[in-house]
């Protein structure tokens, strides 16, 4: 499982599409020895921004009443300290998503849109149970849009990556073991964390998703959220090795990290 790493930063990525940041991403630990043991603590400061990416362009609320176009994703950042989750439109509150705050900071909750119905958004949510969802207020967040989409083969070890749903990268993987696998299902990219060490166990960079660990409801301090990170260890690509994270090249990382907004759609295939 994937732990808080020591001196993270948060990077700016896409402004438009918002900011996030997730101090417990679990499922990046292998069976040898939990390597991932060896960063922990808390998260550092806001990084310089990295390069926005050209799928986030800011997007108007009412053009949201319109189905995206194919390959496009819409996205919502909450602008409040808690966003209402409502049962339907104007009904029972089921839940509330909290902002995550890190060392005086505090960063928006990411959601992805799915349907607009006058003043409220369907959406799915970035917390536990995984693939939730619900309805929110369109004026509790600001809209963009992703035309990236993300998809994981586990059984054939392979990303793509796709743009308005043209292939754009392909890059082999390692996923859970099958004592701890890594969930299938339809889930988006909440955060993204730059670890101190570029060369260490995660890499230059950490996804967090909106997937959670079938196993783990916490883990080493977290609370088993999955994520795709890089790896210190190539060798291990193409495998079954982690508690759930998927772990990728560390060049294809840094070159997700400069293109993917937030709240682009990630889809975890067996």
């Amino acid at each position: 499982m994937r732990r808080a790493l020591t001196g993270v930063a948060v990077v700016l990525v896409a402004a438009a599409a918002g900011l996030g940041l997730s101090a417990w991403l679990g499922g990046g630990g292998d069976g040898r020895g939990d390597a991932d043991a060896q960063t922990r603590g808390d998260l550092g400061a806001l990084s310089a921004a990295a390069p926005a990416a050209r799928g986030a362009t800011d997007f108007d609320p009412a053009a949201a009443a319109s189905a995206p176009g194919r390959g496009t994703a819409i996205v919502a950042r909450g602008k409040r300290a808690t966003i209402a989750v409502h049962r339907s439109p104007g009904g029972a509150v089921a839940r509330r998503v909290e902002r995550r705050s890190v060392e005086g900071r505090h960063l928006p909750a990411i959601f992805r849109v799915l349907q607009q119905r006058g003043p409220w958004l369907r959406v799915e949510l970035p917390v536990r149970p995984n693939q939730g969802r619900g309805w929110i207020r369109a004026a509790d967040v600001t809209l963009s849009r992703s035309d990236y989409r993300i998809v994981i083969a586990r059984r054939a070890h392979r990303l793509t990556l796709l743009e308005n749903d043209r292939v754009v990268l392909r890059a082999p993987i390692a996923v859970g073991r099958a004592v701890s696998p890594t969930p299938t299902g339809s889930y988006f990219v909440t955060d993204l964390l730059r670890p101190p060490d570029p060369n260490g166990f995660y890499g230059p960079y950490a996804f967090g998703l909106s997937a959670y660990s079938p196993v783990y409801t916490s883990f080493a301090g977290g609370d088993g959220q999955i994520g795709i990170h890089g790896t210190n260890t190539p060798s291990v690509l193409g495998s079954d090795v982690s508690h759930g994270c998927v772990r990728i090249a560390n060049a294809t990382i840094t070159r997700l990290a400069k293109t993917v907004p937030l709240g682009t759609p990630v889809t975890i295939r067996s």
